[in-house]
Order: C-alpha cells, then structure tokens, then sequence
C-alpha cells in the first residue's frame, strides 16, 4: 500500500485595479475596483495505491482542486468600467412614443442606413454623458473550487482456454462537488412581482435614484446590465463519471481497446465565453439572476469507443502501423423556451432564453390560448418531447447520437543514416463520410443551447399567460466542421 498527501496553497496577487466609477459607487455601496489581489485557497490532497496482488491494484484519492477558470472573466471589468468606454443601445426606435424604422431616422456621415451610425447614437457617444453599464467583481469573491473524490481498479486476467495473454480491465469512478462556482448577475435587476408560474418578475432599476425606493413607481429611473462577476450562492454543480475500459494485445502485432463512460453532470452557469453579457444570456433560466443548478451544457450521458491497431515489420526493420479509432455518444443537452424573456424583465429580454411554461392541458387555469393559438400542434409536440407540466427543465433533452470513425496508416522508411527514420503517414478524421455523404453527421440543437417554441405574453388584468403562436421547434443543426471527412498527409523525420 503506498499514500500520498499532499498540500496545495494557491495566492493571487495583482496590483492593478479597474478604474473606479463613482456613479457605480452610489448606486451599489461599494466601487468597482475589486480584482483578485489577496485571493488565497489551501488545497488538501490524499491519494493511495494498493497493489492487492500480481494482477490487481486499487487506486483512489481525494482532495480540494481550483483551476481552470479563465482570468479574462476579471479583464473585463477594466474595459467596461462605464468610464473609459461610452456604449449606447437602442433597439426599439421609438422617438417620444413614435416608432421609428432604421431607414427614417437621420444618421451620421452620408446618411446612409446600416453603413453609417444613427445620430442619435453618435451624439450621445460623442458628448461622453451616457452613464454606461459596468462590469464589476463581489468584493467577497471566493477561488472557485470542487471536491473530488475518486476510487478505480486495474486487473489484468485471462480468459478460460484462452492462451493468448492477459486482457486488462480498467474500471474508474469520479465525483465531483463544486464550490464556490463563477456565476454572472445583474445587479440593476429588483424583483417587482410574480408570473403565473411562480418565477420571478424583474425591472431593472438605477438604485441611485430616490424614487427607486418603490421600484415599481412610474418616476423610478431605468436601468440594466451591470454585470457583476461572483459566486453560486446556495446548491452548486456536481459532476459524476463512471469508466470502463478493456484492452488486449496479441503477438502478431494486433491489438484492441474498448471503452465506455457514462457522465451526470449540473452547473449552475456553464459559462460558456469571455464576455460577461454572454455568460449572463447564453443560458436558458427561469430566474436570470439565480438560474439554479441544472444539468451541464457539457454533459454527453453515453460515449462508446473503439480502437484497433495493427503494428508489424513487414519490411525489413521498417514498421508499418493501422490505427482505427471510433467513437459513438450521445448528444449534447438542450431545452425549450419562450420566444421572448422581456415579459419577466429580464435585462437581456430580446434573447428567447426564458424557459417554457408547459401548461397541464388546454384548460390550465395560467394560460390563455390566443384564438390563433395551435392547440393541438401544441400539446401532440410536448407529448413527443416528454414535456412535464410546469417550467420545462433547463437541458433535459439530448440531441441525436453520434458516430465517428478516424483512421491512421503510418510506414516507416530508412533515414539518411543507419538509426534514422522516415515515417510518411495518412490521417483520414471521420471515415464514415468520406465512404458515404450520409455517415459521419453531427446534428445538434446549436449554440447556445434551447429552442424556442412559443411566442407568448402576460395579461396584466388576469395574470395569466397569453400563448400566441406556436413555433414548431427547428430541427437540429449539421455541425459543419464536426460533419465533414479531413484527410492529412504528413512525413516525419526521426533522428
């Protein structure tokens, strides 16, 4: 038996700070100057080996691991600090109640529309005045972290009247338990009130106005997209793998390995960019501002693999080498959503990330079917898609399966010199297609994840939801560069 502990102590340490912002100040009680300075976690490690017998051995560990998240998630609070860069929006045109279209509002320059800037917008970038959104970090952020804990075997054992060798069997377990995980919030955002399901209902609100103490009140002052970087605050992700693996060699130069793994996976954010906006709207939620956990972006619940090689010297001492490496799992998660999220105030309302309300039947007593609703395309969808009545999970659906076969031919020539070495060689990834225009396809719901499927509102006299139209979902999406054949020549030099 042989232990190993361990002890990791991580410190950051930076002596540069985001530009303080004083409006951002007044609005929130604290500036916006934190980075990670003075970070610190103390990581205990605990691992062992236990040779049982000539044929088998036990590993397994535990311990606290930080890492892996990217540093560009702070940088952005040194550009967008509301300050050195001025950013407006507009997405409605609607001059003093006047809807306008981006072909009759004046602009900038030859007056061109979509070449040149609205007027409007140059002006307001151009006088320095906008109070522009902030990116900021918790000043009680915490390292980010996960708990792992893992427990696997290998035994080497020969099958009855098989005289050929061992066969080695290899079986691992890992668990995961996430703390303390990065999330994205925005912190203008005030609860005012409930939708029919229960989620909350936000506005996004300027705290450094006094009439925001009532933010329902018509007088309190808009506002959005102060994006704070911070920790999960409650139940985290976790994450749980099971491999298994068996291989064999022979002597005739063949040799072979099968694998298979099976993952459960939540998060809470899978923060999937660098940029702050997209970590906070590239995710479906029924809660902007606490998603919960949910199953990952990144969970592939099944992966089958297959490898075959075959290595032999058919030439003299000049080896010639077959690999064949397949692989079959199934898809990605995605979920169903709401055209639109501006009905709960979400402050990314235009992104249809709210997630779908499955009413009971036609007579659930928070819905009420627009008369050009299809009721019945409707519901015959949720039936296929095992839709539950309520708020559909974030990422309980997969897309199809997968199947994907690369294949490798290596020869090794003689080298200028006597233990020199030429090796040409050919790679040709995802087989399958090059055979047939058919195989070899991934289809996959696309970034970032959900589909939406029905346009709908909330009748501010009833309370209940308005579905007004019906979107039969798309199908899934050919991931392009995933779904074609590649084949690589390549000759290498070995001295």
């Amino acid at each position: 038996l042989t232990v190993v502990a361990g002890l990791r102590y991580d410190w950051y340490d930076s002596d540069d700070s985001p530009r303080v912002n004083p409006n951002f100040t007044a609005r929130y009680g604290h500036d916006n100057g934190a980075n990670f300075d003075g970070l610190d976690l103390l990581q205990p490690r605990l691992g062992f080996t236990w040779q049982v017998d000539d044929r088998l051995s036990v590993h397994g560990g535990a311990g606290l691991y930080s890492g892996g998240n990217p540093n560009v998630w702070l940088s952005n609070n040194y550009s967008n600090n509301g300050i050195t860069q001025v950013e407006v929006q507009d997405r409605t045109l609607d001059d003093a109640g006047n809807p306008d279209t981006l072909f009759t509002i004046a602009h900038n320059g030859a007056g061109r529309p979509i070449y040149d800037i609205p007027q409007a917008l140059f002006d307001a970038v151009g006088s320095g005045t906008t109070d522009s959104a902030v990116n900021s970090l918790d000043p009680d952020f915490k390292v980010p972290s996960a708990w792992k804990y893992n427990l696997g075997l290998i035994w080497n054992f020969t099958m009855p009247g098989d005289n050929s060798g061992d066969y080695v069997l290899t079986a691992d377990y890992l668990y995961s338990d996430s703390q303390d995980s990065a999330i994205i919030v925005d912190k203008t955002l005030e609860r005012i009130g409930s939708a029919p399901d229960g989620r909350p209902i936000y506005r996004g609100i300027d705290r450094s106005d006094p009439d925001c103490v009532v933010p329902t009140a018509a007088t309190c002052s808009g506002r959005s997209q102060d994006f704070e970087l911070t920790n999960v605050s409650g139940g985290d992700g976790y994450q749980s793998a099971l491999s298994l693996g068996l291989s064999k060699s022979w002597d005739n130069g063949i040799s072979m390995a099968l694998g298979y793994a099976y993952v459960e996976a939540e998060d809470v954010n899978p923060m999937t960019s660098s940029v702050a906006f997209s970590n906070y709207a590239n995710i479906a939620v029924s809660d902007p501002n606490n998603p919960g956990a949910a199953t990952s972006n990144y969970e592939i619940p099944h992966r089958f693999t297959l490898r075959l090689q075959y290595e032999a010297a058919l030439w003299g001492d000049n080896m010639t080498r077959i690999s064949l490496f397949g692989s079959r799992n199934e898809g990605r998660p995605f979920t169903y959503t709401f055209t639109s999220g501006s009905m709960f105030g979400d402050s990314v309302g235009f992104v249809d990330r709210a997630l779908l309300y499955v009413p009971t039947g036609p007579n659930d007593p928070n819905v009420t079917f627009a008369p050009g609703f299809d009721t019945a395309a409707f519901f015959q969808f949720a039936d296929s898609a095992d839709l539950s009545a309520g708020i559909a999970e974030r990422n309980y659906r997969h897309s199809n399966w997968w199947t994907k076969f690369d294949l490798k031919v290596e020869q090794e020539l003689p080298g200028f010199f006597t233990d020199d070495k030429f090796s040409v060689f050919v790679v040709i990834e995802n087989l399958g297609n090059l055979l047939n225009d058919d195989w070899g396809i991934l289809r996959e719901a696309s970034f970032p994840r959900y589909q939406s499927v029905v346009d709908a509102s909330i009748d501010a006299g009833t309370g209940k939801y308005v579905f007004n139209e019906f979107f039969e979902p798309s199908s899934q999406s050919r991931a392009t560069d995933a779904s074609l054949w590649e084949m690589r020549l390549g000759v290498r030099y070995v001295f």
